[in-house]
């Protein structure tokens, strides 16, 4: 993602800068790591950033901000701008909101078409990235444990014993760990059974 601040180079220096921008800090697609530039000629850039750590770019027109294991909340981007000629500019500053991953490793569909001719959602299994152990536990409406998944490529195919199940909700409880991890998290659902 890259974010822009615009320089316009008349005398006396004119800013314009874009306010704020929202930055969701996840591991799994290195959203953590951010790009940030004015525009301009050969200048002298010097750049501030609270919170973050600039990666590369220091003193050039474009840095790469390093937001990973910063707490949630509001920083400061600044850049000083010096002509070559010597004359100094404005300082221009963006506000980033540092925001919690939306997309925390692991999605749980919430319905599933066993035997479908269309070969589409045929089974119901666990997704995400660096999951080192998983344990999934699958109920039916009367609390009895019908299918266990204890790998992250195992599935469920919609039967018990052998025999398709009755289009219905099923109730799922799910604990995982990260690779790296020494603790385990738990969340719970329901998928629906479509027939």
């Amino acid at each position: 993602m890259k974010n822009l601040i615009y320089i316009l180079f008349i005398f006396p220096f004119w800013v314009y800068s874009q306010d704020t921008t929202n930055v969701e800090v996840c591991t799994h697609d290195q959203t953590h790591l951010q790009t940030y530039a004015v525009t301009g000629g050969p200048n002298q850039y010097y750049w501030s950033v609270t919170g973050g750590v600039i990666e590369s770019g220091s003193g050039t027109n474009s840095i790469v901000v390093n937001w990973l294991n910063v707490p949630y909340s509001m920083y400061l981007i600044q850049v000083s701008v010096v002509s070559n000629a010597g004359c100094p500019g404005n300082t221009v500053q963006l506000w980033v909101d540092i925001d919690e991953c939306s997309y925390d490793g692991v999605y749980i569909p919430n319905a599933f078409t066993p035997q479908d001719p269309d070969g589409i959602n045929d089974v119901f299994q666990v997704v995400g990235q660096n999951l080192e152990e998983i344990e999934m536990y699958i109920f039916n409406r009367w609390g009895e444990l019908i299918y266990e998944i204890h790998h992250i490529d195992d599935s469920w195919d919609g039967t018990y014993l052998g025999e398709p199940c009755q289009q219905d909700a099923y109730v799922w409880f799910l604990k995982y760990r990260f690779v790296g991890n020494s603790f385990f998290e738990e969340i719970r659902g329901h998928v629906t059974l479509v027939r």
